[in-house]
């Protein structure tokens, strides 16, 4: 790619998340979307005609013909490690959707295919770039939290009624290693990764797991910024997506979803005023996120899945500018690895690797 010409992309995969990437990438001015595959020609053609794009038979003819600088893989995960590694080794580089492999050996080998060819392969750590995680990242580089002394991320899942539970166990989420849960872990643990710091020692200390799923799962993990605690579940109800981090000044709550923060830190107040302040603060802090992000998707500044939106600007503003891309792929294989070693703690058997095919 020369820097300042616009970056040609193309997706693999055209299901749900393919239509939330393709909304995004047309309003961005650095891109051209130049093809699209996926095995349903159903979903292929839907997408291609919405997006006015060509619809190719197989990767190799979008490969060959549609020529692209920057492929997407948005395939379910078992297909992620096989479908970069082809896309890499033809000299094109690679987003890939979460999670960024099924095992670390995978990870390593799309790292090193990716040295190969000269290119980068990259993953879709899409939190990161909410603009309510964004705020309290720049609040707490910006001093406003004091050192950081602790950070703990909960995520869960919607489970539904009955019935959406039983089509829920046909998902091909509920088929991965670890079940639904695989496909719900990297937000949580590279949030941890990106507050905390790289991850010196992770430690499980509470699960409920069958031989073939992971239901939920507390640990502990010592970073070099902070530690961290991390609760996945698909058992508690209401769920809830949040981020809390804890600061020598003051500490900061997110509702991932919801897009609300919180900010709490002392106070020199009377007695009386003390106990009834900070539920006013909270609930003026509410209040005034529910007015702003309503106004935001009314007026249309805002969509579902803000933090796509946020990172593939940021990826095609830095590519197009020669940069590499903001995550590396060292932190998808992290959290690859990260949650390798959560399912052996927890006793749930491992993904069968397609690594040695691509050997």
């Amino acid at each position: 790619m020369t820097a300042g010409k616009r970056v040609r992309v193309a997706l693999i995969g055209c299901g749900r998340i393919a239509h939330v990437h393709w909304t995004y990438l047309r309003s961005l001015k650095a891109v051209e979307l130049v093809g699209l595959y996926d095995s349903d020609a159903a979903a292929r053609a839907r997408l291609a005609e919405r997006a006015g794009v060509a619809a190719f038979p197989t990767t190799g003819a979008l490969l060959e013909r549609g020529r692209p600088d920057v492929v997407h893989v948005l395939t379910p995960p078992a297909t992620h490690a096989p479908l970069a590694l082809e896309c890499l080794r033809a000299g094109v580089n690679v987003l890939v959707e979460k999670p960024f492999a099924l095992t670390a050996a995978e990870a390593d080998l799309m790292l090193a295919a990716a040295r190969r060819a000269g290119c980068w392969v990259t993953v879709n750590h899409n939190r990161w770039f909410d603009p309510v995680v964004q705020q309290a990242a720049r609040a707490l580089e910006g001093g406003r939290l004091g050192s950081l002394v602790g950070v703990d991320v909960f995520q869960g899942a919607e489970v539904g009624e009955p019935a959406q539970q039983a089509g829920a166990r046909t998902h091909w989420s509920a088929q991965l290693p670890g079940g639904v849960l695989h496909n719900l872990a990297p937000h949580p643990l590279y949030l941890m990764r990106r507050f905390a710091g790289p991850v010196r020692k992770l430690q499980v200390v509470g699960c409920v797991a069958e031989p073939d799923r992971l239901e939920e799962v507390r640990l502990v993990a010592l970073g070099d910024r902070a530690p961290a605690t991390v609760t996945m579940s698909l058992r508690a109800q209401p769920f809830m997506n949040r981020l809390v981090l804890f600061g020598t000044r003051a500490t900061l709550e997110i509702n991932l979803n919801n897009m609300s923060l919180i900010e709490r830190r002392p106070r020199a107040l009377p007695k009386l005023l003390a106990k009834v302040w900070p539920n006013l603060s909270e609930a003026g802090q509410l209040l005034a996120a529910t007015v702003r992000n309503g106004t935001a998707f009314i007026m249309g500044r805002q969509r579902f899945y803000p933090g796509i939106g946020a990172h593939l600007s940021q990826l095609y503003r830095q590519v197009a500018a020669g940069e590499l891309p903001p995550v590396s792929a060292d932190e998808g294989r992290d959290v690859v690895a990260w949650y390798e070693e959560i399912l052996a703690q927890c006793g749930v058997s491992a993904a069968p690797s397609v690594a040695a095919g691509f050997v």
